[in-house]
């Protein structure tokens, strides 16, 4: 099913990227983060709204659910939004301990996982930044190349809802308008 999409403002993204209901998730994970040198036209994710499993210490991330995710108000932004949609894009976070250090990133397609030899994403916070406020997102494509897309996640937002020191330096790299999927009513 297609989402109805809106266009919003980076500049005022705490007043519309929030939590809606509390899921046990854990305060490195709150917030808004922004995805600094992404090659691809997305800006924007945040992990409220979504079940933390305490258990095996994951999370799933629909690329396609309401209000989770922003792309560039762009023709490439539309078309990685609505492909995002058809293909109902998803991503399994797997922490490998407690620390939230390091994470393991499954992606599914279709309903199906996506074999680590084709996408294997993984997630690593900067051990300087033990708020969660540094991530860097790692990448290998086909088994053999590695570094290709990698980008860093800034909290530009934080479990307070209130903008961090790297928020001003999201709006001088990314457009401020965005698109993002809404709830259909």
């Amino acid at each position: 099913m297609i989402e109805p999409i809106e266009k919003k403002q980076l500049d005022n993204i705490a007043t519309w990227m929030i939590p809606i209901a509390e899921t046990k998730l854990p305060t490195p994970l709150k917030g808004v983060f922004f995805m600094d040198g992404n090659p691809l036209p997305d800006t924007c994710i945040t992990m409220y709204n979504l079940e933390w499993d305490t258990q095996t210490l994951s999370l799933v991330l629909p690329v396609f659910a309401p209000l989770q995710w922003t792309f560039h108000n762009s023709f490439a932004g539309w078309l990685l939004l609505i492909g995002a949609q058809i293909a109902r894009f998803t991503y399994k976070i797997q922490f490998e301990d407690e620390t939230l250090q390091r994470s393991q990133i499954m992606a599914f397609a279709f309903g199906l996982t996506i074999p680590k030899w084709i996408l294997n994403f993984t997630m690593i916070q900067d051990e300087n930044s033990p708020n969660g406020d540094i991530w860097y997102r790692k990448n290998i494509f086909f088994g053999m190349f590695p570094g290709l897309g990698d980008y860093t996640l800034r909290k530009v937002v934080d479990a307070d809802g209130n903008y961090t020191p790297a928020f001003p330096e999201m709006l001088s790299k990314a457009p401020n308008e965005c698109l993002v999927i809404v709830r259909n009513l």
